[in-house]
């Protein structure tokens, strides 16, 4: 049941693709933009419904139905339907051994999981961050997987969101490698999405190593890469693909926002197409537009839970908080809060240890010694290698003595200085590279690298024979990884994905999973009610 509803919810999230495309007059036909719109359609249908219903078997089944009879009505108008089908049927048959997992994030179980199974079982109460810290910053990644709690499966699809965001990442990566349009006029965008679809499967090839981090990370790349096609691209000012992308873009950054607060630090990326005559005026035509509500309700439905879960509009920052609400924890416990994550990032906590004095520690680079001896030895300096290692394989592979005869365009100096100014908050606040670390170095480093290439002179069909050649290498060894991965699950677990394709309940212990849940769900029965616009709603204090 897990493959056959993997496919099933794939074509609804297409499907929702497709008519939010159509409200919004997005002339967009590929199955990886769709997906991207659909699962931005379904987050805020799933916020706006949690507040008032639970999200049980009836309701998704509903839905999910809907998703489908709409791709279905639609179909016809997407354009080279073979290709897209023979492009998803490629990507979305791999991603089968990616899904197949018996230990998920070890965030899962603490917050993840619990998050979502409240969500089918209540409707959303207020102050739900009271019962955990992972509550207080509701990611959109929870209220999508509550819509895959389905008949026969249960609460076994709350996990595959990360794919579909990934599968999904994968088909506008391939769409963007092969488009000889975009050869012609501007070949870093091929090269970049060439390069970050090798990356995208050979270092988050991992399902239990993605939680909302990820995800978030691999939207950053898909921004960027569109922002810069944008910047680059000096047709007609108001043509129709330049306004495509644009929506597109606009949404997929809001979404970018949803998954996780300290994805925020990209909202200024709007701000960069002001610079460029040629985007100014696409921009300000967006606002008031439906394009613009849409991502509106977005934000605004990613502030709006994160208040009612903690009493603040942005957690952990402390500004942004209201002392008066009943559901308020305390100014202290934020900042503890604060300094935890930072302490966390820093190298300053580990599941073994713990500094003595935490506020000495993360001050004026006290943290740095240790930092480099216990994560930049050995999870930095692994990470660099491989990057470096794979920029070495594409100049190696695209490297010509000729240059191209096509003046490059490097209008994207004030985006890679954005990069650099986001690099150095990372750096000197939560330097983890799952605290926004992968993207920013990979950016820094990949941007250069094609940008340097795409001033060669590549012909077209060599281009297209040697990134086959990648993309198939790419290929076998995410299947080689995976499948080494669900060996070692079979042996230290006995999990077998051929006779039951259920994760297994690994977290703390063989019932953790249960039993804090109950202990939450419990917990959330035993607070009072009171009536909001005539229904009653749970509080916790």
């Amino acid at each position: 049941m897990l493959f056959l509803y993997f496919y099933l919810i794939s074509f609804s999230l297409i499907g929702y693709g497709l008519l939010t495309s159509k409200i919004l007059k997005i002339n967009i036909s590929d199955f990886g933009s769709l997906g991207i719109l659909g699962i931005s359609f379904i987050a805020i249908i799933s916020y706006s419904t949690s507040l008032f219903i639970k999200h049980d078997y009836l309701f998704n089944s509903l839905l999910i139905i809907l998703g489908m009879l709409l791709f279905f009505l639609f179909l016809k108008k997407i354009k080279n339907i073979k290709k897209e089908f023979y492009n998803y049927f490629i990507i979305f048959s791999i991603l089968v051994v990616f899904i197949a997992v018996a230990k998920n994030h070890d965030d899962f179980p603490y917050y993840h999981f619990p998050y979502i199974s409240i969500l089918t079982e209540f409707s959303h109460p207020i102050g739900l961050g009271q019962l955990n810290n992972g509550f207080r910053n509701p990611s959109s990644i929870f209220f999508i997987s509550s819509i895959f709690y389905l008949p026969k499966i249960s609460f076994y699809l709350f996990h595959i969101t990360t794919a579909f965001i990934l599968g999904f990442a994968n088909l506008i990566l391939l769409k963007n490698i092969f488009d000889k349009k975009i050869f012609k006029k501007s070949k870093l965008i091929n090269l970049l999405s060439l390069i970050f679809f090798v990356f995208f499967n050979i270092f988050f090839y991992r399902l239990a190593e993605h939680g909302t981090d990820r995800s978030g990370q691999i939207l950053v790349i898909i921004c960027i890469i569109y922002l810069l096609y944008l910047i680059t691209n000096f047709s007609d000012i108001l043509d129709q693909k330049n306004k495509d992308v644009m929506k597109f873009f606009s949404i997929s950054l809001c979404l970018l926002i949803s998954i996780k607060p300290f994805f925020l630090i990209y909202f200024p990326l709007f701000i960069i197409f002001l610079f460029y005559e040629h985007t100014r005026k696409i921009f300000i035509n967006l606002f008031f537009s439906k394009t613009f509500i849409f991502c509106l309700l977005l934000i605004f439905f990613t502030i709006f839970y994160t208040f009612i879960n903690s009493g603040c509009l942005i957690f952990p920052a402390t500004i942004t908080c209201f002392e008066k609400m009943s559901w308020f924890t305390s100014l202290d416990n934020i900042r503890d809060v604060r300094i935890w994550y930072e302490l966390w990032s820093k190298g300053g906590a580990t599941p073994l240890f713990v500094v003595d004095n935490r506020i000495e520690y993360i001050s004026n680079f006290n943290w740095l010694p240790n930092w480099i001896d216990v994560y930049f030895f050995n999870k930095v300096s692994d990470f660099l290698l491989g990057l470096f290692f794979l920029s070495l394989v594409f100049i190696i592979s695209f490297f010509s003595k000729k240059n191209s005869h096509v003046l490059p365009n490097n209008k994207y100096l004030i985006l890679y200085i954005f990069l650099i100014i986001c690099f150095i908050e990372w750096f000197i606040n939560h330097p983890s590279l799952r605290y926004g670390g992968y993207h920013l170095v990979a950016l820094l480093i990949f941007i250069p690298v094609c940008s340097f290439l795409s001033k060669k002179e590549i012909d077209f069909n060599k281009f297209f024979k040697k990134a086959s050649y990648l993309i198939i290498i790419t290929i076998i060894v995410f299947l080689g990884r995976n499948i080494s991965r669900i060996n070692k699950e079979y042996t230290n677990y006995k999990y077998n994905p051929l006779k039951n394709t259920n994760y297994m309940f690994i977290g703390g212990d063989k019932n953790f999973y249960f039993r804090y849940n109950e202990h939450i769900q419990k917990y959330i029965q035993d607070n009072s009610k009171v009536n909001i616009l005539g229904k009653k709603k749970i509080i916790i204090k």
